[in-house]
């Protein structure tokens, strides 16, 4: 019944029949039924036969609130396109290229829906959603080389460079590049709504905060933890999921307690000072993490519980200063 989905009926028809009979297309008896059947085939083809499930298991959500989740994910990220633009490529550039690509994108969609289930409760509204983070995600993505830092910003530039030299387009391996930090997007956008800073400039001090305190490393630790059954499956997402809401909160609390126009670097090296006893407590964690060589779920559980503490440390800061 939503006009942003039921679009999806037209294309089960030539574009003749369209043309000819829209109006009797929008009339069909079994509409319901192909517009389910065009999107169920959709969110296998995309994402595979096991994304629903997946989704269900970690969140408890409805299958049709999984669906509209995705539908927003996916079109946030305007994956139909960027996806016609990487099977466009084939015999023009490896396979294992392209195969590449599609697997950064699956990634990133599946991600995002996970956040919209975790974070609207409620009916999600695919078109406003879309809308709303699709804008941010195509700044964010132009200025993806300059708002990155450290390792991150080390890691997309091979990516792009990589991508670049095997043929693909310049905007397609600008954004399939930039797709392992674009999950943080979401968030982003919600830090602007709570500082009313530019996206742009919120995402500068998110990437910043997360290289200065190595959070680019931890979510690397993360995601190499072993997921030999769905416990732990879900617990590393779980970890993840922990992991970008602090870094959020603390890029709130670092921005709520500087003035606007204020260096990045400047601002984080005052915001250490103000709190150099959590900071220092959380590298000594660090130091520990790395010491040990392999991180265990235990271990990452108790770290995130030290950065949890500094976050909150933060936003109480913050809070102080404004009243």
């Amino acid at each position: 019944d939503d006009d942003h989905v039921a679009v999806i009926m037209h294309k089960a028809f030539p574009q003749a029949l369209n043309e000819q009979f829209t109006q009797a297309i929008q009339r069909h008896r079994l509409r319901n039924e192909i517009i389910a059947t065009q999107l169920a085939n959709d969110l296998v083809n995309a994402m595979g036969i096991t994304f629903v499930n997946r989704l269900r298991d970690s969140t408890g959500a409805a299958i049709t609130d999984i669906a509209r989740a995705y539908l927003a994910a996916r079109d946030t990220f305007r994956m139909p396109d960027y996806w016609h633009q990487i099977c466009a490529l084939d015999y023009r550039v490896p396979s294992a290229v392209q195969e590449q690509m599609m697997a950064d994108l699956m990634r990133l969609v599946r991600r995002t829906s996970r956040w919209f289930l975790r974070n609207r409760r409620l009916r999600i509204d695919i078109a406003a959603e879309a809308e709303r983070f699709g804008r941010a995600v195509e700044a964010l993505t132009l200025r993806m080389g300059d708002l990155l830092r450290g390792s991150a910003l080390e890691r997309w530039q091979t990516q792009y460079d990589e991508r670049l030299a095997a043929g693909v387009p310049e905007e397609l391996a600008r954004f399939t590049a930039a797709a392992a930090n674009l999950y943080a997007a979401p968030g982003i956008v919600e830090a602007a709504a709570q500082t009313g800073r530019d996206v742009c400039d919120v995402a500068a001090a998110y990437y910043e905060l997360g290289e200065h305190l190595s959070l680019n490393w931890v979510l690397q630790q993360i995601n190499a933890l072993p997921s030999t059954s769905r416990w732990e499956a879900l617990a590393r997402e779980s970890l993840r999921d922990d992991l970008d809401w602090q870094q959020r909160s603390l890029t709130v609390g670092l921005l709520r307690n500087q003035p606007e126009g204020t260096d990045i670097a400047g601002a984080i090296s005052q915001w250490e000072e103000e709190q150099q006893v959590l900071v220092k407590r959380w590298r000594a964690m660090l130091t520990d993490l790395a010491g040990a060589g392999t991180l265990e779920f235990t271990m990452a559980s108790v770290a995130l519980r030290e950065l949890l503490d500094l976050a909150q440390a933060s936003r109480h800061l913050a809070t102080e200063a404004r009243g």
